[in-house]
């Protein structure tokens, strides 16, 4: 019979509110501390088990266990203490963090779980069986009331209280068996050594209860059940379970613990294998360093933490940047955009005229380039009137305020003749130079006339000019 009850101050500090939970070695009470002003968790150890060595020593150990254990997956300490009860017994305390939710054991009572949500809650607690594994300690009592479900669904595994180091001194009585006949592995049932793999068994034999909604060994008495985990295989969980959800339970409850996966880690990767639509890896096949994720897969933080890297690189900055300038002169007609850059590049210097005319055979030109601003050198300013000149096409059938730009067009359209047919036939004297007469010519004539834009042959030459030039480009 207990001597705890609602009101009790466990020395002087922890007033006691509610019992959660009681157990072999003690029960557990929801209090508060009324020093800090927070809600906690308080174990206390039975008060015949408080004057034995050997179980007060198992519970300091749990104090020291999960206190060295900083992982979000298992229920943190907070502190321990020894304290004399009014009837000189020792009443020894361990103080945790208070979960609000329910043990999973609870949850299991309302029916079975579905497949997706058994997978996770078993992955969360496999990882943080995984963070005792690393640090060479075993909890040897995974069981649905050892796990709880937070009302977010954080899984938190708690009651280390025969966890031990397993390189320690065994602490356990000659014979004594730790650990609940419904979730013992086959080997601790059997008084060998539990390991990793021990932790694995057990909570294999929670996911199929979650799944099947009943445990897999059921008998009148512990014993019959411990031998049952020893001697039978487990019925099969049924059809309508997923294929890999059953592969897997099937896995983790081989009899033989050298062919089951070896740590929580292990088994956690396996479920998340499972999770994904893979296949089961082969116990043994995941070697190298294991990593267990940031935070537990809750289903409430399962889409942030992929929406920022589902964030594409590809378009830092907006249309209207300049970096982004050049697309607009893709979008704009090929037969305006083409022409501006073929004669200037081979013409000689004083054909610098020749860009319009090179305009207007454009569509017969092939050109490859966007548009280069080294055409327009002619003027003042080379990237206004680069533009200017590209806008005149657009708009000077459309405004009569642009006569003068198209008067100034057909002058240079003419010059750009001229200077065409001198290129063609030999150079460019200079200004006033008179050439040699040639042959039935009268003395004192002008070469420079007879090129006249009627000649049939200077529109040729001029076109091979334009053509010759886009083509050495």
């Amino acid at each position: 019979m207990t001597v705890l009850a609602a009101g009790q101050k466990i020395d002087d500090r922890y007033l006691l509110e509610r019992r959660i939970a009681v157990g072999g070695m003690g029960e557990v009470w929801e209090a508060s501390d009324t020093r800090l002003g927070r809600g906690v968790a308080v174990k206390v150890l039975r008060p015949e088990l408080g004057d034995d060595p050997e179980f007060l020593h198992r519970f300091r150990i749990e104090a020291r266990t999960v206190a060295s254990l900083d992982n979000p997956g298992i229920a943190a300490v907070h502190d321990y203490g020894e304290d004399e009860a009014p009837n000189g017994r020792r009443t020894a305390y361990l103080v945790m963090e208070l979960v609000r939710g329910e043990p999973l054991s609870t949850i299991i009572a309302r029916g079975p779980i579905d497949a997706d949500e058994t997978l996770r809650l078993i992955e969360d607690a496999a990882w943080a069986l995984q963070a005792a594994h690393e640090r060479g300690f075993v909890h040897r009592d995974v069981k649905p009331g050892n796990i709880l479900v937070r009302t977010d669904g954080v899984v938190k595994l708690t009651d280390f209280g025969i966890a031990k180091a397993a390189d320690a001194v065994p602490v356990t009585r000659s014979g004594m068996v730790m650990g609940t006949a419904h979730y013992i592995a086959p080997e601790q049932a059997s008084g060998a050594e539990a390991g990793p793999a021990s932790d694995v068994y057990s909570l294999g034999i929670v996911g199929y209860e979650c799944l099947a909604g009943q445990r897999p060994f059921r008998a009148d008495s512990a014993v019959a059940v411990a031998m049952m985990q020893v001697r039978e295989a487990p019925p099969p969980l049924p059809s309508g379970i997923p294929r890999g959800a059953r592969e897997l339970i099937e896995a983790a409850l081989v009899k033989d613990p050298a062919k089951r996966y070896g740590t929580g880690g292990e088994f956690a990767m396996a479920v998340a294998a499972v999770r994904r639509g893979e296949p089961l890896p082969a116990v043994g096949s995941m070697t190298g360093t294991i990593t267990p994720p940031r935070s537990p897969s809750t289903p409430s933080r399962a889409a942030p933490k992929t929406a920022p890297r589902a964030a594409p690189p590809s378009a830092p900055f907006p249309a209207s940047s300049p970096l982004s300038a050049p697309i607009p002169t893709r979008s704009t007609p090929p037969r305006q955009a083409r022409p501006v850059p073929p004669a200037p590049k081979s013409a000689p210097r004083p054909a610098r005229p020749a860009p319009a005319p090179a305009r207007r055979h454009g569509p017969d030109t092939p050109n490859h380039r966007r548009p280069q601003p080294t055409p327009a050198r002619h003027t003042a300013k080379a990237p206004p009137a680069s533009r200017a000149s590209s806008q005149s096409f657009q708009l000077q059938p459309k405004s009569s305020g642009r006569t003068l730009l198209l008067v100034l067009f057909v002058l240079l359209t003419i010059a750009a003749v001229v200077v065409g047919v001198l290129l063609f036939r030999g150079g460019l004297p200079p200004i006033g130079a008179v050439n040699p007469t040639p042959q039935g010519a009268g003395p004192g004539t002008v070469t420079g006339q007879e090129g006249i834009p009627g000649s049939s042959a200077v529109p040729g030459g001029l076109l091979s000019l334009v053509i010759v030039t886009g083509s050495a480009r």
